[in-house]
């Protein structure tokens, strides 16, 4: 039977177990490794019963490295092994043992005293070399054993993590490595790989330790559902690997993912109070995804990318389409930089219409990408593309600029609205860049509207805010876009100092077959006239929508209704064409939205 973390209950009869705090009562771990987790948690987390484990076989010295020529009481013992082989060899060839008789014999009658002392002193010699060779030698034995157990010990710390106490990476992919080799249609191997929902905002709010003491926990928990022939290991971060050596059915790695979700559904105590966590775990199967270590290990990855992309705590499997889809990514990213580099994603204009005066008001700039390989791309794939790689500065700076010279030629009274992406937010100089790209390009920053999501309030709010109020005081507008959708709180609202709450098209689009969505669209119109907000609803397609809208107050409004997103050289003949619908308006027989 194997044992359930690093090796063999044949290979570990001779050592005691513990379980580390963080590293299960299942799992093995060296001296250090768990002197390390009781300093970084503060406790031991040894049950009853249980003692440290002592690594006997390392202390065994007989190994191949024992003799080091480079030690000073090697070197030591060689001398003087070297002197009394070379004495005797040359007591033996020049005949000094008979000589010596013979002279000892001629001066026993005239010297006896000076025989006995030349025979204490030789003695004494003797018993005072046979001392220092045999000290040396055990001073020789004890650092060649103290060397064996620091270089025992120095790679079972290569092979554990330093936290949990579990196999790190190097040790999964030997464990798994030899799995996969007794893989067969009859012998199935599972991997499975776990990410954490929620870890990073753990460590954000309440700190590193406070993170740290979450993943220890997790890995107890995992560990306490974990069968004994499985490994767990920390991959990295708050990644973690799971292998099953032998399933009988692909029931047996559904049943642990599902054990797993549970188990981190509880809440997880932390110095500072309570914390969530979630887990999306990717499942591949071997020999059925592939023999090979990496390629069984990648497509766990991309089964747990889909995992994490579809909510929090899924569990996916592995699936054949997944590779096309991650190598779809990878090539949009690729087209990605090139497009930006080449200044090829441009923005289209979708009219913002006053509810009240039937007219035109402004334009929202959307990113538009048609790319001559992959066809257009939208702007929901993209951008958070743009977002994850560390683009989304260049491409948004790259927008708005071309943006406002656009809106340069528009009749002054319109407004330019224009998206900032949350992970932008995040960035103190935004402000900065804003009011540098209007400077150079001449457009009002009275004429500019800045649309937000309710996520900037969530992440990195200090600075969210202080990006928002220098706009602000330059005389930019604030839009909260898509509200209703997100975690902001009132308070929240008040302290951020908005001029638009604009309505999220999911709600829009079900007011002629939802009481409910009914009801949230009236709420929202009644804060935002409480607060003295402009309301603009998004997603505005029928004149039943467009009806109740104006029933309840509210004043902007934008959609297929009114006009789709046109590209910048289009916006005169929208023009033209909404002045010509207007002058009929007035004759009361149609509006800008027939």
């Amino acid at each position: 039977m194997r044992s359930d973390g690093a090796f063999t209950v044949a290979a570990l009869r001779s050592v005691t177990r513990v379980p580390t705090i963080g590293a299960p009562h299942n799992i093995w771990c060296s001296v250090d490794t768990y002197a390390t987790c009781k300093n970084i948690t503060g406790t031991t987390g040894v049950s009853e019963g249980s003692t440290v484990m002592k690594s006997t076989p390392r202390s065994r010295v007989l190994h191949g490295d024992w003799f080091d020529w480079r030690s000073s009481a090697t070197r030591d013992f060689i001398a003087l092994f070297g002197g009394v082989v070379l004495a005797s060899i040359l007591a033996h060839v020049y005949g000094l043992g008979p000589r010596l008789f013979q002279l000892g014999l001629g001066y026993a009658d005239s010297a006896p005293d000076d025989i006995v002392f030349l025979i204490f002193v030789a003695f004494f010699l003797s018993v005072a070399l046979t001392i220092f060779s045999v000290r040396r030698y055990r001073e020789l034995v004890c650092e060649t054993k103290a060397r064996t157990i620091a270089e025992g010990e120095a790679r079972d710390l290569a092979r554990h993590d330093p936290l949990t106490g579990l196999p790190n990476r190097r040790l999964f992919d030997e464990k798994l490595d030899a799995c996969l080799g007794l893989a067969s249609d009859t012998h199935q191997v599972a991997v499975l790989m776990l990410g954490l929902d929620g870890f990073k905002r753990i460590k954000d709010t309440h700190g590193h330790a406070a993170g740290d003491k979450a993943l220890c926990e997790f890995a107890n928990r995992v560990a306490d559902i974990l069968r004994k022939d499985g490994v767990l290991a920390r991959i990295g971060g708050d990644e973690f690997g799971i292998v099953l050596p032998d399933i009988s059915s692909l029931d047996v790695p559904t049943n642990l993912a599902r054990r797993i979700v549970a188990s981190a559904a509880d809440t997880f105590a932390i110095e500072t109070g309570a914390a969530e966590l979630g887990v999306g775990i990717g499942i591949a199967i071997a020999p059925i995804n592939g023999v090979n270590l990496h390629e069984l290990v990648r497509r766990a990855d991309r089964a747990l990318y889909r995992a994490q992309g579809d909510g929090r705590s899924c569990v996916r499997f592995f699936e054949p389409e997944m590779d096309m889809h991650v190598e779809r990514r990878i090539q949009i990213e690729r087209e990605l930089r090139s497009a930006i580099t080449a200044d090829i994603i441009e923005p289209h204009y979708q009219p913002l219409v006053s509810l009240k005066g039937n007219c035109i008001i402004g334009f929202e700039a959307l990113a538009r990408w048609e790319n001559r390989t992959l066809g257009r791309i939208p702007p929901d794939v993209f951008i958070p593309i743009a977002e994850e790689t560390g683009l989304i500065n260049a491409l948004g700076d790259q927008l708005f600029r071309r943006a406002c010279l656009d809106a340069n030629a528009w009749p002054e009274a319109f407004m330019l609205a224009f998206n900032i992406s949350p992970i932008q937010l995040r960035d103190p100089a935004l402000g900065q860049r804003i009011l540098s790209i209007l400077g150079q390009t001449g457009l009002s920053p009275r004429r500019l509207e800045i649309e937000i999501t309710e996520s900037a309030f969530v992440e990195k709010t200090g600075v969210a805010k202080a990006v928002i109020d220098e706009l602000r005081r330059a005389g930019v507008r604030i839009a909260l876009d898509d509200f209703g959708t997100g975690y902001a709180t009132l308070s929240q609202l008040l302290s951020f100092r908005l001029d638009k709450i604009k309505i999220d098209r999911s709600f829009v689009s079900h007011l002629d077959d939802s009481t409910d969505s009914r009801v949230i669209v009236r709420a929202i119109l009644g804060l935002a006239k409480g607060f003295g907000l402009t309301t603009t609803a998004e997603g505005v397609e029928d004149a039943g929508q467009l009806a109740y809208l104006l029933a309840n107050g509210c004043t902007e409004g934008q959609g297929y209704l009114f006009s789709d997103a046109v590209p910048a050289a289009g916006i005169p003949a929208l023009l033209d064409r909404e002045s010509g619908r207007t002058a009929v308006a007035e004759d009361g027989q149609r509006s800008l939205h027939a």
